[in-house]
């Protein structure tokens, strides 16, 4: 018997039945952050606690730390769908295994964060100056990996300058303890890792590979190539979670800062909402942002930097812009905009 009571239920009883269908329709993805959870990263944690990948569609499984370029090798396995990762390891991947190299489909680095690191009182300043200097860095980190390119640039010999290769967690406390004349990385990693160390801004000096030849591309969001083909409807909905993500924590540092806490309480909220801060004012809000917002590149500037890295590098062939990036699954400019 149909009852005005059972009429009334009747929705309540679709949207029940369909919720499981909807649950179903998430796709699921398995994220590598670039570096251990920080500043430069929080974004992303902020935007999976808000909820907006969820509202999207797109369940993160994992947003996993990394320690530098296996956020890269990690997605060109295919072990994880999609990374936040610098892009200039993308040449070197393409020439040595081409089918695994993974897709660039969203830029957030306007500038590449990669510096070499001294003591101001030294007053090594420009690149020349490096030459017969002792530089320590991690061989996994892309300021490592990119300073043959950045002194071939300038017209330099990379073999003037000795390296000691060391751990992550070792390059500051190196530094600090004098064993080399400066180090390699990106600028806020090692700025504010130094100043939980007590050093001081005005005590060192920060050489920008940017700043002197080097006008490449950062960090983005990479795609796996099995992902592409399995999943290639979920990119969209994936790049507009990650737009909302950075337009939104960018809004309130200090807010998408504490998300850090809840996941560690150990880590130190107010120095990786300055790390943060630092990110968006040199290498996210640039006048390129400005105009079109985050996520789509230049394409003519992109390709001068791929040809900087194969010439640096000493890479066979040319790579052409299309083989590492896709402006194909970019969100609406009004999604994109930054304020």
């Amino acid at each position: 018997m149909i009852t005005r009571r059972s009429l009334a239920l009747a929705p309540l009883a679709a949207m029940a039945l369909a919720a499981p269908a909807l649950a179903q329709t998430r796709t699921k993805v398995r994220f590598s952050l670039n570096l251990p959870r920080n500043g430069s990263n929080l974004a992303f944690l902020f935007g999976r606690d808000r909820g907006y990948f969820a509202d999207e569609g797109i369940e993160i499984t994992d947003m996993d730390p990394a320690s530098g370029s296996d956020a890269l090798t990690r997605v060109a396995s295919g072990a994880y769908d999609a990374s936040f990762a610098d892009t200039t390891g993308l040449p070197d991947l393409v020439s040595r295994a081409p089918d695994a190299a993974p897709l660039s489909v969203f830029n957030i680095f306007r500038v590449t964060p990669a510096s070499v690191v001294t003591w101001s009182k030294d007053k090594l300043t420009k690149p020349a100056d490096l030459v017969g200097k002792t530089l320590g860095g991690p061989i996994t980190d892309n300021g490592y990996r990119l300073f043959p390119v950045f002194f071939k640039v300038n017209g330099l010999d990379p073999a003037s300058v000795k390296f000691n290769n060391m751990d992550l967690r070792m390059r500051e406390p190196a530094f600090i303890r004098r064993e080399v004349d400066g180090v390699t990385g990106f600028d806020s990693t090692i700025w504010l890792n130094l100043k939980l160390l007590g050093v001081k801004r005005e005590d060192i000096s920060i050489m920008s590979y940017a700043a002197h030849g080097l006008d490449i591309y950062g960090n983005g969001i990479l795609v796996s190539r099995k992902f592409l083909r399995d999943n290639e409807a979920a990119i969209p909905p994936l790049l507009r979670a990650v737009a909302k993500s950075w337009r939104e924590a960018a809004k309130d540092p200090k807010a998408a800062a504490a998300v850090l806490t809840k996941i560690d309480p150990i880590i130190r909220a107010d120095i990786e909402e300055e790390r943060f801060r630092w990110v968006l004012e040199h290498q996210v809000m640039t006048p390129e942002t400005a105009a079109t917002g985050i996520g789509p590149v230049d394409v003519g500037r992109l390709q001068k930097g791929l040809d900087l890295q194969v010439e640096g590098f000493g890479l066979p062939a040319k790579i052409p812009v299309s083989r590492i990036w896709s402006d194909k699954y970019l969100p609406a400019l009004d999604q994109r905009k930054m304020a």
